[in-house]
């Protein structure tokens, strides 16, 4: 049976919906896939007395920043994944938050935001001939894929992001670098926490025995646990190069201030002995011999000698 999508609008709607749902589970076969996007409390109400869903998994659901996590109900699972991608428009990694009622012939997912992973997986599933892969937990599958895979671009996109601050940093180190490491250091810390506990997710989904997953999806769901854990080590390696980057941003820095202060050091030693020499030519004493031009000359010879030859010294150190 292809899939569905059916809107909790309407009475009538809930009641065909119902009346499907037991029909499917009574066949033991078929898929029956319900969509929400941004339910409202009353939606939600007229979706449990329609699956007669737990109280406790409705609450879960209409409250989003959960966990990460599979909860076991009678008669279905409650799990809850997380998608990032980047907004271009506001410039920020946004996380789309999806949870999902996995029944023995339906599954139910609600989420705020239209999410193209889903069209993804319908694709993917639509495609597929196998018996043991029209079922709604192979669906759960894709689903899955497709939200973990929904991650690799925006990490090669972080990764450019980190590769450029680092030629800034190389070329100019302005504080607008430092900020941008710091931000990209609380997305990646973001992402680090929304990623760890999916790694548990789909390690129980491959590893623990559910009767409402075929035995035989294992292999499928380890490989998306493969996938979201070679996702957190990605997460890791970023952050130890922003940390490297800032490091090296500290270094540039702090180099560059040494070369200021050594510069502006080797000028005030420069000048030093030009202020005494001209605070002594300056002295009013009437028995000073500075009256004579020769030695006015001498003072003005030693004024453009001392620190031309002082300037040559400090280049022959490699001083400047």
């Amino acid at each position: 049976m292809p899939t569905s999508r059916i809107q909790l609008e309407s009475a009538p709607v809930l009641e065909t919906a119902k009346r499907d749902v037991e029909r499917l589970v009574a066949q033991k076969r078929g898929l029956f896939w319900v969509d929400l996007i941004a339910p409202t409390e009353a939606e939600l109400s007229r979706l449990q007395r329609t699956f007669e869903f737990h109280p406790l998994s409705i609450e879960d659901s209409s409250h989003f920043c959960q966990r990460s996590k599979v909860d076991v109900y009678d008669g279905y699972l409650f799990i809850s994944l997380y998608a990032h991608r980047f907004d271009k428009d506001k410039q920020e990694i946004l996380a789309d938050e999806l949870h999902v009622f996995l029944g023995s012939n339906y599954l139910v997912t609600v989420h705020r935001e239209p999410l193209p992973a889903l069209s993804r997986a319908r694709e993917r599933y639509e495609r597929e001939t196998e018996a043991y892969k029209r079922g709604p937990d192979f669906f759960l599958y894709l689903i899955g894929d497709e939200l973990v895979d929904s991650y690799f671009p925006l990490l090669d996109d972080l990764e450019a992001q980190i590769d450029e601050l680092e030629e800034q940093i190389g070329a100019d180190p302005g504080s607008s670098v430092m900020r941008s490491i710091f931000s990209l250091k609380q997305e990646l810390i973001h992402l680090r926490k929304a990623t760890g506990p999916q790694r548990e997710v789909f390690n129980s989904l491959s590893t623990r025995h559910y009767d409402l997953i075929d035995r035989r999806l294992s292999l499928y769901f380890q490989d998306v646990y493969d996938h979201i854990v070679r996702i957190y080590e990605m997460i890791e390696t970023h952050r130890e190069l922003l940390g490297n980057a800032l490091d090296a941003y500290y270094s540039a820095t702090s180099t560059r201030l040494n070369e200021v202060m050594k510069r502006l050091t080797l000028i005030a030693t420069i000048f030093m002995p030009l202020s005494v020499l001209t605070g002594l030519g300056g002295v009013n004493f009437r028995h000073m011999p500075f009256e004579s031009p020769v030695a006015f000359g001498l003072l003005l010879a030693s004024i453009v000698f001392v620190p031309v030859s002082m300037w040559l010294w400090f280049k022959s150190r490699r001083w400047m």
